[in-house]
């Protein structure tokens, strides 16, 4: 699924730092497939759902996906690989007979994924350079025995920086998570930073962006991925997204598409 730094840069390039008052709601689709150092493949497929309020210079967000997976039990969406000790995980025999036990682990699930929000204040600078900071938390909606989620609260800080230079956009940002443990996932605090461009092109604008996040656990590989985007409006009230990515790193999917729409109102 799309990592919510990847999105905080997509949305910047897209739509500039400051939309107009009222709410939007999106809707999306978006799927990734790696073996994330293991070996097995995991699919991830979501169905974002998204809400997102403008006053002034606040935007508050909540975005809550129905997922669907399938693969290796120690590979979370949105958290990546982990050491996953629950016994009731993916592949472990839920719902069916236990894998022989020289087998790769494997197995799908499928349900409501992680409720996420957000709240964003952009400051005025007096200038062209502009900055957000905002803060998150993920609510553990998803069901961590099918291995959806990690079943515990995360909280987070991001701060992005973005500039217009003749119809380019630079943009760029740094991030720190605290994850949150549960009985069967240790997961470590992780940091992490995006950079990119995007520049009109006809009605719309059309990206590039890299993003670094460290490893949620001892032992893995920090991810690393490059994401390329186009944004473009269909009315006034209207605006669609497609992106795609590349993981460069054990740590990332080996690949991952997207697609968004948002009504404004």
């Amino acid at each position: 699924m799309l990592r919510p730094t990847l999105c905080a840069a997509l949305a910047l390039a897209a739509c500039g730092a400051h939309a107009d008052d009222g709410l939007s709601l999106s809707v999306g689709a978006d799927f990734s497939s790696g073996e994330y150092g293991s070996d097995t493949t995991t699919d991830i497929f979501s169905l974002p759902f998204t809400a997102k309020v403008t006053r002034g210079d606040w935007t508050f967000k909540a975005s809550l996906p129905w997922l669907r997976i399938d693969g290796d039990p120690n590979v979370l969406p949105g958290v990546g690989a982990v050491a996953n000790s629950n016994p009731k995980g993916r592949g472990r025999g839920n719902g069916g007979s236990a894998p022989p036990p020289d087998a790769p682990e494997s197995g799908s699930a499928s349900g409501i994924g992680d409720l996420r929000l957000s709240a964003t204040y952009a400051f005025d600078t007096g200038g062209p350079l502009g900055v957000d900071l905002t803060a998150n938390v993920k609510l553990a909606t998803a069901d961590e025995d099918k291995g959806l989620g990690t079943g515990a609260t995360d909280y987070g800080l991001a701060l992005d920086l973005y500039r217009d230079f003749n119809g380019t956009t630079v943009f760029g940002g740094v991030a720190y998570t605290v994850l949150g443990d549960s009985d069967f996932i240790d997961v470590d605090s992780v940091a992490g930073a995006n950079l990119g461009a995007s520049r009109k092109l006809g009605a719309g604008s059309l990206g590039l962006s890299y993003e670094w996040r460290q490893a949620a656990s001892d032992g893995f590989d920090d991810r690393s991925e490059l994401m390329a985007f186009y944004s473009a409006r269909t009315s006034n009230d209207h605006r669609w997204q497609v992106y795609a990515l590349a993981g460069l790193s054990d740590g990332s999917p080996d690949v991952g598409v997207g697609f968004s729409y948002t009504i404004a109102y």
